[in-house]
């Protein structure tokens, strides 16, 4: 077997999934975005801010329902085994579960303008908790796509949905322009989501499967650790434009959620980068007994991943000076907020590959230090500074936690290397 070649087509896949990652990014980025221009021509800045306030609350649900499966899909079902199968099945339940329990759970637990859209019939409860699911079990299917690098039908999938919610926004006849934005937004996303896990066996990416899967035990207990670990680290992504939409005014948050949405689609990148290097750093670990992920590999992905947010900052800035131009006057605010909010991007980058090596060789404590780090360095001054601050708090606080977590992430990382020179002398 020539391992060396082996081992560089393994390297090599790392940046050829990066980058189809960052093909579908930018498709979803620029589709998004003509999304909101569209809106804005159909709805007042109120009617969007309430639309959008209502996103972010499905969001938020789909973030604490999320049990940890996606991590744990990408950790221990990556082959084509019954194995892998059977662990996605019972990942589909339990997401459709959880999903609809925490959905039911926001609803109750929240009154506003934008819940008052939905909460008006038991129909719109059930839409909004299959909305959930459907988006939920679509993150689950991209996991197993990614494992067998089926890039083009995940792209394919992405497209289709925003072409289609792109050309639905100018005919909402008589239905109000706040409700129509919102099931454009989420219809698409659910039903796609569903079509891609019920078509993985046409494309080759596994199968959905409810036999029991052998240990199961262990499984779970990675997944909740890791959900303990996810719901640290992507808290400030959907708490913090919770508390800036209870403190400010719908026009106030309309425009603080375009920027937040451009920077939120921006950041999924190097998550992105970094999902896929845990996707084939968990295949490089399979049989070594430390679990070391491969250094020049987390090279690879932290470069690019770097490389992209300095480009994005770049972008961000010009993009923000379009804002008014597109949207309108009324949109000024979320042109000076997008720059600010995207700056973060460079510490993140590194954050997030260096959580991505810890959770690799299954180093809890490297794995929660940054996730909490992060945070609470983030959602301790929003708490603070948003109701006083508003969206000016939100931003300082966006960047302080980041900060905060990549220095943890360095640190870290550098007292593993002796660690790890110590380990690699005494084999």
């Amino acid at each position: 077997m020539n391992l060396p070649g082996r081992e560089r087509l393994r390297s090599s896949l790392v940046l050829k999934g990066s980058a189809w990652i960052l093909i579908a990014l930018a498709l979803q980025s620029v589709l998004g975005f003509a999304f909101w221009v569209a809106g804005s021509r159909v709805a007042s800045t109120a009617e969007l801010g309430r639309a959008s306030a209502l996103y972010t609350g499905i969001q938020f649900v789909n973030y604490a329902s999320g049990l940890g499966l996606t991590v744990a899909l990408a950790r221990h079902a990556v082959d084509r085994s019954r194995q892998s199968d059977a662990l996605f099945g019972w990942a589909i339940v339990a997401t459709v579960a959880s999903s609809m329990v925490g959905g039911f759970w926001y609803l109750a637990a929240s009154s506003s303008a934008a819940t008052d859209l939905v909460t008006g019939s038991p129909a719109g409860w059930v839409v909004f908790g299959l909305y959930t699911a459907g988006s939920s079990i679509g993150l689950l299917a991209d996991v197993r796509l990614m494992a067998h690098h089926r890039w083009g039908f995940m792209v394919g999938r992405i497209a289709v949905t925003g072409l289609v919610r792109l050309a639905l926004v100018p005919f909402h006849g008589g239905i109000d322009p706040d409700r129509w934005l919102y099931h454009l937004m989420l219809a698409p996303l659910a039903v796609g989501g569903v079509a891609a896990a019920l078509l993985l066996p046409r494309v080759g990416a596994g199968r959905i499967s409810f036999r029991r899967p052998i240990g199961l035990a262990a499984v779970a207990r990675y997944s909740g650790v890791n959900w303990v670990a996810t719901l640290a680290s992507q808290a400030p992504q959907f708490v913090l434009p919770l508390v800036v939409a209870q403190s400010v005014a719908s026009s106030t948050y309309a425009n603080f959620f375009l920027a937040w949405t451009v920077t939120g689609l921006v950041f999924l990148v190097p998550g992105a980068i970094a999902q896929v290097l845990l996707v084939e750093g968990a295949k490089d670990a399979e049989g070594h007994l430390d679990h070391e992920p491969r250094a020049d590999r987390a090279r690879e992905a932290l470069a690019f991943s770097l490389g992209l947010a300095t480009v994005a900052l770049v972008g961000a800035i010009v993009a923000g000076r379009l804002m008014v131009v597109l949207f309108g006057d009324g949109y000024r605010d979320a042109g000076r907020t997008l720059p600010l909010l995207m700056a973060a991007g460079i510490p993140w980058s590194i954050a997030a590959v260096r959580l991505s090596e810890a959770r690799i060789r299954r180093d809890q404590l490297a794995t929660v230090a940054i996730t909490v780090t992060l945070g609470l360095g983030i959602l301790v001054p929003t708490v603070a500074w948003v109701p006083s601050h508003g969206t000016g708090g939100a931003v300082a606080a966006w960047l302080l936690g980041n900060v905060a977590a990549a220095a943890v992430a360095v640190a870290l990382h550098q007292r593993r290397r002796p660690l790890a020179r110590l380990g690699a002398a005494s084999g």
